[in-house]
């Protein structure tokens, strides 16, 4: 049975698991019931500062990945939350090859076509009200050069009731899948963690290349605000992507036309489906989009 978050229930458990003090380190207040954002507008901290070229790489890349989902060409089998087999064409996902652990969600995404004109600037994109719904997401931090060191590895966390982003030329993670871009072509791969609980990637599992990670919270667990958040996070930085950012100057990642004009977005949500036989929380990663985009240009 799944197990969807409401939006009251999803801001009692905050409280509950004592995120008081978060909400306070992350400049969040609060005037009744709904949120009062006050998170600063992104920085040049948001954008990737290497440029992603068909040459990065290594011998860690040139093997198969480690635990794919069956295929016949671009469709790959994967499962829905109850462990029935779904068919999922991947033709459209350049470079993307899903863990055969992954399951689907049942979140139809939204088309990302046309971005919005203010999509790059997040404070008036997700963290105002606007098109009926409340404010969608906080903006906590962002690393540049992500995994630039040793072998490109680490083993990150995602916070509860949060999103996290990476891009760059490549990406892994285990449960969600590898994500390879190339010459024109850079990657994104988006958490949506709906649970109360933090996710921790095991120790050196995660493999990013040229890459930026970003996180924040999501003020609302139900489905609708997912769908939407999820659309205007991804827009968001496919404006980044293509654009730098333009109010401080910081050139970018994507902004040659000879560098990278398309990404290829894979957005996942960690979500609770019942419990294990031994009483623990089924947790669960599950695909909500793959596809090649242009970048915001």
């Amino acid at each position: 049975m799944s197990k969807e978050i409401s939006r009251r229930d999803f801001l009692k458990l905050s409280v509950r698991a004592g995120t008081a003090a978060f909400l306070s380190a992350c400049g969040l207040g609060r005037t009744g019931a709904e949120p009062t954002p006050l998170v600063p507008t992104p920085t040049a901290t948001e954008v990737p500062s290497a440029t992603p070229t068909a040459e990065m790489g290594g011998e860690y890349w040139d093997t198969p990945y480690a635990n794919p989902a069956p295929n016949e060409g671009s469709v790959f089998t994967l499962k829905n939350s109850d462990g029935a087999e779904v068919s999922v064409d991947l033709n459209q996902a350049v470079g993307f090859t899903p863990d055969a652990d992954l399951r689907v969600s049942d979140i139809s995404p939204n088309a990302l076509d046309p971005v919005p004109s203010d999509a790059g600037n997040f404070q008036a994109y997700l963290n105002t009200v606007r098109d009926g719904f409340q404010p969608l997401a906080g903006y906590t931090d962002g690393t540049n050069d992500y995994n630039q060191y040793k072998d490109h590895q680490s083993g990150p966390q995602v916070p509860m009731y949060s999103w996290m982003v990476y891009t760059g030329l490549k990406a892994e993670l285990p449960g969600i899948g590898r994500v390879e871009g190339g010459e024109g072509r850079a990657v994104m791969v988006l958490i949506l963690n709906r649970t109360e609980r933090v996710h921790r990637f095991p120790t050196n599992s995660v493999h990013v290349e040229a890459g930026f990670q970003g996180w924040g919270r999501i003020w609302n667990g139900e489905s609708n605000y997912v769908q939407e958040s999820e659309e205007r996070l991804v827009n968001h930085y496919r404006t980044r992507l293509g654009q730098g950012v333009p109010e401080t100057g910081f050139i970018g990642q994507c902004d040659l036309v000879d560098n990278c004009d398309s990404v290829t977005v894979v957005t996942a949500e960690r979500m609770q489906w019942g419990n294990n036989p031994d009483g623990s929380p089924r947790d669960q990663f599950r695909l909500i989009r793959a596809e090649t985009v242009p970048t915001a240009r």
